[in-house]
Parts: C-alpha cells; sequence; structure tokens
C-alpha cells in the first residue's frame, strides 16, 4: 500500500501557525514581489479569490472581506517542510518527497495485524498536527495513482471519510457510485488536452476511464497513459523514488520591483545571485562547468528597439567550480557585455554541466595549483559556516548587496511575516 501524505493549503498553513488569530480567517499569499496570488486558504477559496490573479485586481474583495495578504516567506515555508518531512521518514523509511508539501510513503514495512491501517494514518496525521501545528491528508491505496485520488477524496468529499482527512481506496471497485462522481480531468497525470481525448471518446468520470481498453488508452493518450490506465486498476506501474535524482543545472533569477537599466545595479544584482548560485552547489557538493547569464527586458513597456527582448551569454569554465569569488568574477564580466542600451525587469544566471565537487577536477591548459584549491575550498567552507551560524550575508563578498542594502533591484516582500523558524531575531515571543 501506498500513502500520499498532502499539507492542506501549505503557505497559508504555515502563517497560521505561529498566529493562532488567523484561524478561520481568509489568507492568501503573493508570488514575488508581491505581485500575484501563489496560495490561498480554504476560506479565501470560498471567496472566488483565483489562483495567479495580480493583488491590484483583488484589492476591493481584499479590503471588503479583511482578507490578510502576505509576501512570500520562503525561509518559513522551507523549514516547516524538512520538519513534516522528517516526522514522516519516522515512520515510514521508504518515502519520496513529491514536492514542498506532499510525499508517497511506501508503506511494506507495516504489519496490519499489529495496527488497522487507517489507525495508522490517525496516528501520521496527529503527530504531525502535534509537533508542526500543520493540518495534512492522507490518501491510501495500492499505486500512486489511486493515493493521489484517494487524497482528492479526503480533502474535496470528507464526507466519505471514516476520518476527516483521511481516505482508504483499498478497494476501488467498493466505491464505484463515487468514483462516477469524479471528473476525469480531476486525475494525476490527465492534463487539459488529455481530458479533452477523453471525453470525446466518452470517458467523463474516472471510473469511465478505468473501464477503457489498453489499447485505446496506449493509442490515445501514450504509454503515459496506459500506465495510468494500470494503475487505476490496481497495478503499480509508477515506483517510490526514495532518493532525489542528481540534479542537471542550478538557476537563481527574480524579477525586479521596477525597470532598470543602470549597470553598476545589474551587476550588483548578478553577483548576488552568484553567491546564492554557489552556496546551492556547495550545499550539494556539486560543482559547476559552465554558467550562463541572462537580462529580460520587461515586455509591456513602451521601449525604443535597442535589442533583444532576452539577452543570455554562457561561459564555459576551464576547471569546474562552486567558489563563490569565481563565480561572481566571471558572471560580473558577463553581464557589462549583455547590459549595453537596454532597460531590463529580471536577471538569473544558470549553473549547468555539474559534476562531483568531492573531486578536483583539473584543465590540461591551466595551471595545477591543488593547495591553493584546497585553500579555497576552505575559506568558502569557512564562509558557509559563518553565515549558517549568525544569517544570510553576514560574510558576503564587496561586489553583491549585503543583507542591508535598500538596492532598486531586491525584491519587494512589503507583507512578508517573521522566519519563525530559522532567524533569531524573529523567534516568537511568549509573555
Amino acid at each position: 500500500m501506498i500513502a500520499l501524505v498532502d499539507c492542506n493549503n501549505f503557505y497559508a498553513s504555515c502563517e497560521r501557525v505561529f498566529r493562532p488569530r488567523l484561524e478561520n480567517c481568509p489568507i492568501i499569499v503573493l508570488s514575488n514581489n508581491d505581485g500575484c496570488v501563489v496560495a490561498r486558504s480554504a476560506e479565501a477559496k470560498a471567496l472566488g479569490i483565483p489562483m495567479g490573479t495580480p493583488i491590484f485586481k483583488i484589492t476591493e474583495l481584499v479590503k471588503k472581506h479583511e482578507v490578510k495578504v502576505f509576501s512570500s516567506n520562503y525561509a518559513l515555508y522551507g523549514d516547516m517542510s524538512g520538519r513534516v518531512m522528517s516526522i514522516l521518514q519516522s515512520f515510514c523509511p521508504n518515502i519520496e518527497l513529491y514536492s514542498i508539501d506532499e510525499a508517497f510513503l511506501k508503506l511494506e514495512h507495516y504489519n496490519q495485524t499489529e495496527k488497522p491501517l487507517l489507525q495508522y494514518a490517525v496516528e501520521i496525521k496527529q503527530t504531525i498536527q502535534q509537533y508542526t501545528g500543520l493540518p495534512v491528508s492522507i490518501g491510501i491505496a495500492p499505486t500512486k495513482t489511486l493515493s493521489k485520488l484517494a487524497n482528492y477524496i479526503a480533502k474535496r468529499k470528507q464526507e466519505y471519510c471514516d476520518y476527516k482527512g483521511i481516505f482508504s481506496l483499498e478497494q476501488p471497485e467498493a466505491y464505484a457510485a463515487l468514483l462516477r462522481t469524479i471528473d476525469v480531468g480531476e486525475l494525476w497525470g490527465i492534463g487539459g488536452a488529455n481530458a479533452k481525448h477523453c471525453k470525446s471518446a466518452g470517458f467523463n468520470t474516472v471510473w469511465d476511464l478505468r473501464c477503457a481498453s489498453e489499447t485505446w488508452a496506449k493509442n490515445t493518450l501514450s504509454v503515459t497513459g496506459l500506465r495510468l490506465l494500470k494503475e487505476l486498476n490496481g497495478y503499480p506501474c509508477n515506483e517510490i523514488i526514495p532518493d532525489e535524482p542528481r540534479r542537471k543545472n542550478f538557476m537563481v533569477s527574480r524579477s525586479f520591483p521596477k525597470d532598470i537599466s543602470d549597470p553598476k545595479l545589474l551587476t550588483e544584482a548578478i553577483a548576488s545571485h552568484a553567491t546564492r548560485l554557489g552556496e546551492k552547489l556547495r550545499q550539494c557538493d556539486l560543482k559547476t562547468s559552465a554558467i550562463s547569464v541572462f537580462l529580460i527586458r520587461n515586455p509591456f513597456t513602451n521601449q525604443p528597439d535597442t535589442g533583444a527582448s532576452y539577452r543570455q551569454r554562457t561561459v564555459e569554465l576551464a576547471v569546474p567550480t562552486n567558489d563563490t569569488g569565481r563565480l561572481i568574477s566571471t558572471a560580473t564580466k558577463v553581464v557589462s557585455q549583455l547590459c549595453q542600451q537596454g532597460v531590463f525587469k529580471k536577471c538569473g544566471i544558470m549553473a549547468s554541466d555539474l559534476h562531483d565537487g568531492s573531486a578536483l577536477q583539473t584543465s590540461l591548459f591551466e595551471p595545477n595549483d591543488a593547495i591553493n584549491e584546497r585553500r579555497r575550498e576552505g575559506l568558502m567552507h569557512a564562509l558557509d559556516t559563518i553565515n549558517s551560524k549568525l544569517g544570510k550575508n553576514s560574510v558576503y563578498f564587496c561586489s553583491a548587496a549585503s543583507k542591508n542594502s535598500q538596492s532598486d533591484w531586491m525584491m519587494r516582500a512589503e507583507m512578508r511575516s517573521p522566519r519563525y523558524t530559522t532567524c533569531w531575531n524573529d523567534i516568537l515571543n511568549v509573555f
């Protein structure tokens, strides 16, 4: 059996954990630079606030219903996600982290003779609620597709649940009437185009598709559709992937609160992004042999024709590196060449062609100074240690912006809540 554990309205729920007064209040969380709605509480959804809508379009609705608005607080959300996943791993070692707020658990170690499956799921749910304050829904079934469907039922059709927020689809045949009420488009793996194909063939509900022929599924929905059909009938085709696959690239990018043309500010932004890129590479013990720098103009402003709206240049490195100083040096040289005669809305840097960071890969055409390389690695380790203990950007390269900088390119987050669990200064005071 496979369980899918999914945090309910994750971003909004994280905001509620340390602010109990927000219980039952409508909450929305905004994207970078406080632009669009990216998360909603159940109460906000009930008000008809659509996902992705710009905040300026719903200003009156927000005021009328006293909707609480927050900027994205990625430090808080990431830490709370880590805590939930740690709890899940204590219950089940075979776990696949599917996203920041959901995970698949393969219950192969579970012995149903010792404890009923529903009781086991209730224990998981209550433990997460007690340790983190976050509500979760759990769907249990023989395959990943059915567990996704069971989780959907646990959230949307709670009248069928023996315990609120938990639903077991161990025997799909027993719930034929229920599955006939669920639109085929709600299935995991069925997008808009495939939903149209299914409905044009008369498969309007989940139960209808479950009864389709394998030949039709393969010819119409490809091999992926055939696997989905088999999983709907209880035959596992998608295995649990416990280890995160090796990354092929890393990218750091941000949109600016307002258009920027000043080369100095663009260079500062790229240097700051290169700093974050180096941290990511070192966290995963990887080095990069190629970095790409890109600038994007604002398509919604009237600008003279001063070149391409998307500018990018890739530089191959003779020796793979995750050294922040070298990344900044290379990236800032590139941005000075790209930013001539342009007004830009976004910039970013990407690392590709990644290598194992534990090996020292040298070049035939470059001086081999292994001792200096080890010293640089020690310097980066000291930099990361200090910033981890004292806070982000406690020590930084002068070419990058400090944590106290108010540069025009920095992301706007005027309504961000405190980072309760990751910043000493933001720890909640209890009187």
